[in-house]
């Protein structure tokens, strides 16, 4: 069983309790999933790191984590993902936290490690708690090529091999967890993805992951080592390639998410006539305009110096904290502040806005562009869009929610969202609309300037 970023693990009467704190701009009683990223402790530095700029050298002390799980617990937390800037199980006590959340009937959703530290006490832990599933970010397909992308001495690499046999032995015929092998392609290993793959189908897991290394903050990484459209004539027979030698198989997962190649997995599908994998699919009741992100309802992740952030993909300098678990504060008491209260405002109206929200950092004090622009977060609907009855009580909530919170005869705020849906939903007009905007940029700064009149986020 794979991971589900714990939705699998919800009832469904919390998903009821989620819709309706969505519609009435409450929160809920707690989060139901949470990314305990329980060190910043890691024995590699993965050129591609998105947690680099944030690492210190902390851990959260083994009674800070009991409580912090005992607390959320009590609120009604079924499951967390560890992972974090470093790798989980370089916490000294991870053992003992294992056995605090199977203690507590939280499950372990997701392990996302490199592995080194994958000793045979943790892998009987896992494989007896049940956890849902272990990704072991492998990222290469040899010790040099290792070495290269995550900035250590190669010897560990066998080591690692290894240990993802020993976990694949000690489960044996059990569906827990499922464990996924993870390759990262750029520039210089992307000629041999299916090197990649025959290597992972050959250490016997349940999927073999293969995607692109993306852009980090703050220019981090290196532009020619990404790939990007100008790829697309190397990439296409390769992963026409992969999908042929996986027919049958069905333990690929191919995704690559760099600008213009987006879509490039899925023509190749197409051409060939392969069918995409289930996990891609959507409920019938999904419908992208209720596609938006309400994780300030369900989840939040906490990282080894105790900051308390949105989601693991806004793990960056330029995102501030929602709150620090060592600030004297209960958990709850972060949950119901103000932090999440904005969050949730924030996710509130992109969800009314039917996800055709435009963004400025005036408008979105805590969301970034891609929580907010439709198609450039994978993760905010993934997981759930194949929940049939979860979207259709959505989709009916937010209809009725949009009827007087999104019209012409109520407030400012109301007809403002009514005008800019109005111009979002009509191209011809939007366009319109951005040209009359441009143009007219000189007279709204002098209103702005010299009046004190600000029309800058008339839509």
């Amino acid at each position: 069983m794979r991971a589900t970023h714990g939705w699998g693990e919800v009832s469904r009467e919390r998903k009821r309790e989620i819709i309706d704190a969505i519609v009435a701009n409450r929160p809920t009683r707690g989060p139901v999933h949470a990314e305990l990223d329980l060190t910043d402790r890691c024995n590699v530095a993965c050129y591609f790191c998105n947690q680099q700029d944030l690492r210190t050298k902390e851990s959260i002390p083994l009674p800070k984590l009991t409580d912090l799980i005992d607390e959320l617990a009590a609120g009604g937390l079924k499951s967390v993902r560890l992972s974090g800037g470093g790798d989980p199980l370089f916490h000294r006590d991870v053992l003992n936290v294992m056995d605090h959340l199977a203690k507590r009937g939280v499950i372990v959703d997701n392990l996302t490690t490199n592995g080194l530290a994958l000793t045979t006490e943790i892998a009987r832990r896992l494989v007896d708690n049940k956890a849902r599933e272990v990704i072991f970010s492998l990222n290469a397909v040899d010790a040099e090529d290792y070495a290269r992308m995550m900035k250590v001495k190669p010897a560990i690499f066998d080591k690692i091999l290894d240990n993802i046999r020993n976990l694949l032995a000690l489960r044996g015929d059990s569906q827990y967890p499922s464990v996924s092998v993870q390759f990262l392609l750029d520039r210089k290993n992307a000629p041999r993805a299916l090197a990649m793959y025959d290597l992972g189908r050959s250490l016997g897991p349940d999927r073999v992951a293969i995607g692109n290394v993306l852009e980090v903050p703050l220019d981090r990484v290196e532009q020619q080592v990404l790939l990007d459209r100008t790829d697309r004539d190397l990439l296409a027979p390769i992963i026409e390639e992969l999908l042929r030698r996986d027919e049958g198989t069905g333990i690929l997962d191919l995704e690559m998410s760099a600008p213009g190649l987006e879509d490039l997995v899925s023509v190749v599908r197409r051409r060939l006539g392969i069918a995409p994998p289930p996990h891609d699919a959507s409920a019938p009741s999904f419908r992208p305009e209720n596609g938006g992100c309400f994780f300030a309802w369900y989840t939040a992740a906490i990282t080894g110096n105790g900051d308390i952030r949105p989601c693991c993909l806004l793990l960056n300098p330029n995102v501030k904290p929602l709150g620090n678990i060592h600030d004297g504060q209960t958990f709850a008491e972060h949950w119901n502040g103000p932090a999440f209260t904005k969050m949730r405002d924030e996710m509130r109206e992109v969800l009314l806005m039917k996800s055709k929200a435009t963004y400025s950092p005036k408008k979105f004090e805590i969301l970034k562009p891609q929580c907010v622009i439709d198609g450039l977060c994978w993760l905010k609907n993934m997981y759930f869009r194949v929940d049939e009855e979860f979207y259709a009580e959505l989709g009916r909530a937010l209809d009725e929610a949009r009827k007087s919170e999104v019209r012409l005869t109520g407030t400012a705020k109301q007809r403002h969202r009514a005008i800019s849906l109005f111009v979002q939903e009509r191209p011809m007009l939007k366009r319109s609309w951005d040209w009359s905007r441009e143009r007219s940029r000189p007279l709204r700064v002098f209103l702005k300037t010299r009046l004190g009149i600000d029309v800058t986020d008339a839509v």
